[in-house]
């Protein structure tokens, strides 16, 4: 309410309406209603208070974005003319960084909206004035290409998001030199595109370079360390160099067990990490072993342990003929997914499945079919009647009842089959 009562005052005739007392006001008008969330007003102050700047500026009045957009090219030249005759053009930078700054907010205003488009858009202009400017910000440089750059990623238009990282990095290097842990953050996003990209060699060259930045500012067991570690995994994995990948996931083990203790469950996360990776090399041996380290160090925290996890180890004992083991898992995992789900819901379905699997391999099949007969019925709660779910869990109710001779329960299951197939309502 101040000031809004400040601005009429200043608008009163008697007051000259001065356009230069005046947007300065505007500006703190739009962050306080920015602030409280009124973002429609606060757009409208910031607009008014940039058009005002960009009238002082180009020395006519301007009325909108793209009008001062299109007198981009005459500032410049404006510029240029300035420094060849060798006039002072601080004031005129200034004037350009407030023209910047006011876009800024105009821009988050617009992503608050919803309006990315155009918030990406003012960005854009945003950052062109920053570069027009005389005397150059490079902190605001920075920070403006990397939120387009960001914007970009997010839009999957990597190309793009890869310019302007660059150009942050380049910015930020100018202003705090070569090994910052800012820069090697904006590093590491510059990997992270490549990665995105499939440029696996340029990933891992940039990679590299964030993580002994990171080593030199933060010392060697960071977190900072450690997520870059995991992207050289990662990278590692993708490129077929799954011992490189292991022996950085084992530098992150190390780093996680000294910094937290044995029990962390980033040292779980690592170790099931550890174990995709040997499942992908058919070590099931030894994928179990750090499947089962992970599930140790699971259980010592609260909550439930990973599901996914639970799975690749369940899956691994099927595989290695053991049943009992596998048996046990599985019903961990219904019992997980129950409390967290309900009992209506497909993946308790699937692992019931599973879970069924594991008696008849034991050469307990009569103790299959209570959870092949729930796990049909999950499916038909949750999918229509045709689904082909619904008729492969007939097909092996079917299957174990012949397997018992259980000769009218499976000519029922394979009458139902038979009108599902058919399109005959039951």
């Amino acid at each position: 309410q101040s000031f809004t009562e400040a601005l009429r005052i200043m608008r009163l005739p008697d007051n000259g309406n001065d356009s230069t007392s005046i947007y300065p006001t505007l500006s703190h008008l739009g962050h306080a209603l920015y602030k409280n969330k009124e973002l429609k007003l606060a757009s409208e102050s910031y607009l008014e208070s940039f058009n005002i700047q960009a009238s002082i500026v180009i020395g006519e009045e301007n009325r909108d974005l793209e009008g001062f957009s299109k007198k981009m090219r005459s500032i410049e030249d404006e510029i240029l003319s300035l420094d060849q005759s060798g006039e002072d053009t601080s004031e005129l930078s200034s004037a350009l960084g407030g023209i910047a700054n006011i876009l800024r907010y105009i821009g988050l205003v617009n992503q608050e909206l919803g309006d990315f488009e155009q918030a990406l858009y003012v960005n854009k202009l945003s950052l062109s004035v920053r570069m027009l400017q005389p005397f150059k910000e490079y902190a605001a440089i920075a920070l403006m290409a990397e939120t387009i750059a960001m914007f970009e990623f997010k839009l999957k238009k990597f190309e793009q998001a890869l310019d302007y990282f660059n150009q942050a990095l380049q910015a930020k290097k100018e202003l705090q030199g070569d090994v910052t842990i800012d820069v090697a953050r904006t590093v590491n996003n510059l990997a992270n595109i490549h990665f995105s990209l499939g440029n696996l060699d340029e990933a891992m060259e940039l990679y590299q370079e964030a993580l002994e930045i990171k080593k030199s500012c933060l010392g060697e067991d960071s977190d900072d360390v450690v997520n870059t570690l995991k992207n050289i995994a990662q990278v590692m994995v993708t490129a077929g160099k799954e011992q490189d990948a292991l022996q950085a996931y084992q530098s992150i083990v190390n780093i996680r067990k000294e910094r937290y203790g044995e029990n962390h469950m980033s040292v779980a996360e690592t170790l099931a990490s550890m174990g995709d990776v040997y499942i992908k090399l058919g070590e099931l041996d030894k994928a179990m072993t750090y499947f089962e380290q992970s599930i140790k160090v699971q259980k010592t925290q609260d909550g439930p342990c990973d599901e996914r996890i639970l799975e690749n180890l369940g899956s691994i004992y099927g595989k290695l003929g053991q049943w009992q083991k596998a048996e046990s898992i599985f019903r961990e995992i219904v019992q997980i997914r129950r409390l967290e789900h309900g009992d209506d819901y497909l993946a308790v379905a699937r692992t019931l499945d599973l879970l069924a699997v594991s008696y008849i391999e034991q050469e307990r099949s009569p103790e299959s079919i209570e959870h092949l007969q729930e796990a049909l019925r999950i499916r038909k709660a949750c999918l229509d009647a045709d689904d082909g779910e619904i008729l492969a869990s007939l097909n092996k109710l079917a299957f174990v009842y012949k397997s018992l001779d259980m000769i009218d329960e499976m000519q029922q299951v394979k009458a139902e089959f038979e009108a599902i197939q058919n399109g005959v309502d039951l």
